[in-house]
């Protein structure tokens, strides 16, 4: 039975947790709350309580097969070297024989107005997109064709649903597409991604269609009954910022269960 390591066992790890375990895994999983270990325990995954960075990594809980980190930097609160130093911090411990995946996001490319694959220049001014390229390089240059990155779009799905955000309020840039992904398929991936073996890939995780946000908002005001947004006449920029997903159909020859972001599932 091949073994997993979901460090960020939350929102995205615990349901990609319980598909790997359907699938036949054995999986481990970790969150920063006490509180959570209980429920990752009731489904089935060996619970680890993990704070980063810790520079006194004394736990087995790197000894799988597989590594998945899906630790979002949080540079709002911890400033742009604090998701860096949690990666350092338990890189000297993970196995050499481990295989990796990295979970980053689409934030590391920059605003213009254009489509953009996985070669595409990377934003160096923001914060986060610093600190997920920061990752990135370390992650690479210690495992190289050991390690796949995924650099997720906007997840969304289940209780994330994005024109309850925008509800009766002002939105000028109305027109600008979305790059958004479903969960359901963000963990459809990930999981391709291990029984298939595919290494040294990085892979843009977005949906293949890319409809404004006016488009998708106003459809989930009328699915939810939210107010509508206020959709202003403004300049639209960014009209043309698509995230590009086709390598991933076709290295995994990945068919999408949510394609498009107007029909997303979602329960309220």
């Amino acid at each position: 039975m091949a073994s997993v390591s979901i460090l960020g066992c939350g929102w995205l790890g615990f349901p990609l947790a319980g598909k790997l375990i359907a699938e036949g895994f054995k999986v481990k999983g970790s969150s920063t709350t006490l509180s959570k270990l209980e429920d990752i325990q009731k489904a089935g995954i060996e619970p680890y309580h993990i704070q980063l960075p810790n520079n006194d990594f004394k736990t087995d809980f790197l000894d799988s097969e597989y590594l998945i980190i899906n630790i979002p930097p949080r540079t709002s609160k911890e400033g742009v070297n604090h998701h860096i130093e949690c990666i350092k911090s338990i890189i000297n411990y993970i196995p050499e024989n481990q295989k990796v995946i990295y979970v980053s996001a689409t934030s590391v490319y920059p605003k213009v107005d254009q489509p953009i694959d996985e070669d595409h220049q990377l934003d160096y001014q923001s914060d986060r997109a610093k600190a997920l390229i920061q990752a990135e390089d370390l992650l690479f240059k210690n495992f190289k064709e050991k390690l796949t990155i995924v650099r997720f779009g906007g997840l969304l799905g289940y209780d994330r649903i994005p024109g309850k955000y925008y509800a009766n309020k002002k939105l000028a840039q109305h027109q600008q597409k979305v790059n958004y992904i479903h969960r359901d398929d963000a963990v459809g991936l990930l999981t391709a991604i291990l029984k298939q073996n595919k290494w040294g890939f990085i892979l843009n995780g977005v949906a293949p269609n890319h409809p404004s946000k006016k488009e998708v908002f106003h459809q989930n005001a009328k699915d939810f009954n939210f107010p509508y947004p206020i959709f202003e006449n403004a300049t639209q920029v960014l009209t043309n910022r698509i995230i590009k997903s086709s390598k991933i159909e076709h290295i995994l020859d990945y068919s999408f269960i949510y394609p498009d972001p107007i029909h997303f599932f979602y329960t309220n």
